[in-house]
């Protein structure tokens, strides 16, 4: 991973260290050795713990994909902790069945044929930061390496709601992602479905749906309208398709916004 990342740095010349976000009070790194991968390991375990009530064994969030991926993080810059995060896995199609979206949704069939597939996983933001701007610089980092360092063709993955004290919110949700336009929707079933039951009483805010899918769909991602019951978090799971021409786009016009 540390050769690759290497290699990459030394071949992409790219404008994003003298834009703007050089005053922010953040800033973006890619994981290159294994204590910054225990200290992603560490962060995914407190923010899955306080979000889903998981706990994790010595309090890291370890999984057999790990090894295999790119890890991506913003970090606050005085204090140096991780505030948000993301891994990608680059794949092609005859792997997907080792995939982790393989695990929950009906994939194999719709994309086995496609090349140069990146998945998008185990995506976090402290609470502090997730008014927007942390996942926006995550995102935007990121394009650069998905665009020509994976020369991907398209991303795909999970984004998920919690149930536990959260039952409102996410039936709110899943009636958000029944009303999706054919061009913001895709036809992926999941392989443990679940329907949310109608809340008994509701607030405002539990009619909003979560700041990542909100994300997701402004970047013109697709989002599946069945869900996938993931017990071992006691969250519902979504899969999300995005094509890599879209992710240029919104990169594109990030950087003009920046000018």
């Amino acid at each position: 991973m540390l050769a690759k990342l290497n290699q990459y740095r030394q071949h992409l010349s790219l404008p994003l260290t003298k834009s703007k976000t050089s005053a922010s009070p953040l800033r973006f790194e890619w994981v290159d050795d294994l204590k910054q991968l225990q200290q992603v390991q560490h962060f995914r375990a407190r923010q899955f713990s306080e979000q889903f009530g998981v706990s994790f064994e010595q309090g890291l969030d370890q999984d057999v994909y790990d090894f295999g991926c790119e890890h991506a993080v913003i970090r606050e810059k005085w204090s140096g902790e991780i505030v948000a995060y993301t891994r990608l896995k680059l794949l092609q199609g005859y792997e997907l069945a080792h995939s982790y979206s393989a695990k929950e949704f009906d994939v194999v069939p719709h994309f086995a044929q496609m090349s140069n597939i990146v998945e998008v996983g185990r995506t976090c933001v402290h609470p502090q930061f997730r008014s927007g701007k942390a996942l926006s610089m995550l995102w935007l980092n990121l394009a650069p390496k998905v665009l020509w360092g994976m020369r991907a063709k398209c991303l795909m993955g999970c984004v998920s709601v919690r149930l536990e004290d959260n039952l409102a919110r996410a039936y709110y949700t899943h009636q958000h992602l029944q009303r999706l336009s054919p061009e913001q929707s895709i036809d992926i079933a999941s392989l443990q479905t679940f329907e949310p039951v109608r809340p008994t009483h509701s607030f405002v805010q539990d009619e909003r749906m979560p700041k990542l899918f909100d994300a997701y769909l402004n970047m013109q991602a697709k989002l599946s309208k069945q869900a996938y019951y993931d017990k071992d978090f006691n969250c519902l799971d979504y899969f999300v398709f995005l094509e890599v021409n879209q992710v240029a786009k919104s990169f594109v016009m990030n950087k003009m916004i920046q000018k």
